[in-house]
């Protein structure tokens, strides 16, 4: 069948509202695009941000001071201890009220007159001040007392600090090179911020232009990606152009360079933002407060929220979503949802892979509620592609349809069954056809890889390269690394073709089997394989691709392996650090130990605390006693899993009984072992019931790592 482009973009007046210039990539020349992302075809810009002295401490000295104060990081900064945030005489109060300091023991007259006056304030306490009388007085030096267990001086980590940062008082100055010179557009302010959630978690970080009152080159929101998870810097610029060829409603990406007060941070991936601003251009609405940036749930299909934080009426979107529980037929749906964009959209996941996109109830969707004159339905939105073509999970390339997307277990299947969207659907066939035909094969796809990838090597090879002191451009020294930030410019060489980069990522140093894995596949062999397996599986026609398959170069290929392990400080090699204050409390329990909570971030306990009596806490007590009564395994003759990442191992044929293996022996699985679905190298959420992605598992994201959400989460 052919798709009808035509409802999904009126390519008219996108065409009449973008301002046609000599496009230099051709193969965009039948995209239509704002000026700024034809301007910067093959021509990467310098974004420079100008920010003032406190913002700019807000960001590198907030990022700088969280490690320097962590305990086992601990360096000397009196940066840290005189910052912006930081109220020395507030501090001075905390250390006599928290017994750090006694009083009594001080003999000096002038250091007594010292204290009067400053718990009086009658002073401002100096650092110098304050470090005679800790010295003098106290156990602990400098460093040690403004370290974060004492609480002295918590580092702030909200908005507008550290990765929260924002000011909305930043300038930009926007250089692209013109017959050998740099043109420079100036914007005395633009709202500048940290951007996305989970990329907060690594050293790189990702940011956020907004333009007040003003365009640059028919664009107003501007995002800088780190894609941090693509070794090859590849996989969204290509998913972004591939999506624009076929006409789906899609961003539009290049790179870019960035400089803070004129430090350079980096190369980026460039794109717009689904904003009002693009949904104008692209559907001519003006204005608009139409657009539901999407979240997570345990309980609907699609749960969004107006992405105007000062709208807080939800109800046109609870609506959408009663009618979506209720619709009994595809030409029911038709009436207020945009089917043929829907389905479009699953063509083209599955074909590119959107790992990052399972299920429509993710942190990656918008959806536009369009009232035209003669429409008012609902258009899903897909953006954020850096986990396609099997990027980061557990990439199968030979998986069909029904396995990979319309699986029973997906909250989206209820769609998928009314719409008919299995491996049998002539729809969904025939548009993954034409996808295949016009972009999606090996003869549009490699070279568009080799000509991208030969273009961006030399600023890759910037990006990736130490400097005197042997730091990388734009990186943050942070307490847990993950595996990810051990990409280097070899793994930008071999990623593009058929090499797959793999990270593991242990989350302590006691336990081998505790770790976090993720598996980048070679871009070419994902297409290569892709594409030949939706091939066979749909019985297409792909003989047009003969020619280039056909080469030994692509039909007798060697696939080949590079494995980064990281292993991370702190406390038993969690990162974080050692629980030091002996105050027994204990947040939480998993198979990196005991948790507890110091100055405000998270510790572990090298030993189990006692309380205040020197006996285990009559809680755990407690639950020793109910997991030794609930334990139906001792019926017959085996204990009951103690180890809460025991997976199951067999389940029995007559009495549905899980059964794992502890220390060699049978053990029967408890609904210790049930919070949570088992998957290698990840645990269960402690603190957390917010899905931030799924595949076939809910995921959240707690201290800046991945865990699953756990089945209680359901409940709630």
């Amino acid at each position: 069948m052919k798709f009808n482009f035509s409802k999904i973009i009126p390519l008219t007046l996108s065409a009449v509202f973008f301002k046609k210039v000599a496009a230099i990539d051709s193969f965009l020349k039948d995209a239509i695009r704002p000026k700024l992302f034809q301007m910067t075809d093959f021509n990467v810009p310098k974004i420079r941000i100008y920010i003032n002295e406190t913002e700019y401490a807000n960001l590198f000295l907030v990022m700088r001071c969280e490690m320097d104060t962590h305990p086992s990081y601990l360096k000397r900064n009196d940066d840290c201890y005189t910052a912006p945030w930081v109220n020395l005489n507030d501090s001075f109060k905390k250390l006599i009220s928290k017994k750090y300091l006694d009083v009594n023991s001080v003999n000096n007259t002038e250091d007594k007159k010292l204290i009067d006056d400053v718990t009086n304030d009658k002073k401002e306490i100096t650092l110098s001040e304050f470090e005679k009388i800790v010295t003098t007085y106290t156990k602990y030096s400098l460093e040690q007392i403004f370290s974060q267990p004492y609480d002295l001086i918590r580092v702030p980590n909200s908005t507008p600090y550290g990765t929260n940062f924002e000011t909305d008082s930043a300038s930009m100055v926007f250089q692209l090179k013109e017959d050998n010179s740099y043109k420079n557009t100036t914007f005395s302010k633009v709202k500048f911020s940290v951007g996305g959630r989970s990329s907060k978690a690594y050293a790189k970080l990702s940011y956020n232009i907004n333009i007040k009152k003003d365009l640059l080159y028919e664009c107003k929101q501007l995002r800088l990606r780190a894609d941090s998870v693509d070794p090859s810097y590849l996989r969204e610029k290509i998913a972004y152009d591939l999506h624009n060829l076929i006409d789906l409603p899609s961003l539009y990406a290049n790179y870019a360079r960035l400089y803070i007060n004129d430090k350079y941070m980096g190369f980026f991936l460039l794109r717009d933002a689904i904003k009002s601003r693009w949904i104008e251009m692209i559907f001519g609405e003006k204005d608009t407060k139409n657009i539901y940036k999407c979240h997570e749930s345990a309980t609907q299909i699609f749960n969004c929220e107006n992405d105007d934080e000062k709208i807080t009426d939800n109800t046109d979107f609870l609506k959408f979503v009663d009618k979506l529980k209720n619709v009994k037929s595809r030409e029911e749906l038709e009436k207020f949802f945009d089917v043929e964009t829907f389905i479009k959209w699953q063509a083209a996941r599955y074909l590119l892979g959107s790992l990052d996109h399972d299920k429509g109830k993710n942190t990656v969707l918008y959806m536009y509620h369009r009232k035209d004159t003669d429409v008012d339905y609902w258009v899903p939105l897909h953006y954020d592609f850096d986990m396609n073509f099997g990027n980061y999970k557990i990439p199968n390339t030979m998986q069909p349809f029904s396995k990979e997307i319309a699986y029973k277990e997906n909250p989206l299947y209820p769609i998928y069954k009314l719409l008919k969207l299995d491996d049998e659907s002539e729809e969904l066939i025939g548009l993954m056809d034409e996808i295949m035909h016009k972009v999606f094969n090996p003869n549009v796809l490699i070279p568009r890889i080799d000509q991208l990838k030969y273009f961006i090597q030399k600023y890759v090879k910037d990006d990736l390269t130490e400097d005197k002191e042997g730091h990388l451009p734009g990186r943050f020294d942070i307490p847990v690394h993950r595996g990810e930030d051990l990409f280097d410019y070899n793994d930008f060489e071999k990623n593009s073709d058929f090499t797959t980069i793999e990270t593991i990522q242990y989350h302590n140093d006691f336990n081998d089997k505790d770790f976090r894995r993720t598996t980048a596949l070679g871009l070419k062999q994902w297409v290569i394989e892709r594409f030949k397996y939706a091939c066979t599986t749909y019985h297409l026609d792909c003989s047009y691709a003969d020619s280039v398959l056909s080469r030994p170069e692509y039909s007798d290929y060697n696939i080949k392996k590079i494995t980064h392990v990281q292993r991370n400080g702190g406390c038993k090699g969690t990162g974080y650090a050692c629980c030091i204050m002996n105050n027994g409390y204990i947040d939480s329990t998993d198979s990196d130990g005991t948790w507890g909570i110091e100055g405000g971030r998270y510790c572990l306990y090298e030993e189990k605390p006692k309380n205040n009596n020197g006996k285990e806490d009559d809680k755990d007590k407690e639950d020793d006693k109910d997991n030794d009564e609930n334990c139906w395994s001792m019926k017959e003759g085996y204990p009951c899993c103690k180890d809460e990442n025991t997976p199951v191992s067999y389940i029995s044929k007559s009495t549905g009984k899980e059964w794992g293996m502890e220390n060699g022996e049978w053990c029967g699985i408890v609904d210790k072992q049930k919070r949570c679905s088992k998957v290698e190298g990840y645990k269960c959420c402690k603190s957390t019931c917010t899905v931030s992605y799924t595949d076939s598992n809910k995921w959240g994201v707690e201290n800046n790592e991945w865990c699953i959400i756990p089945y209680e989460c359901d409940n709630q």
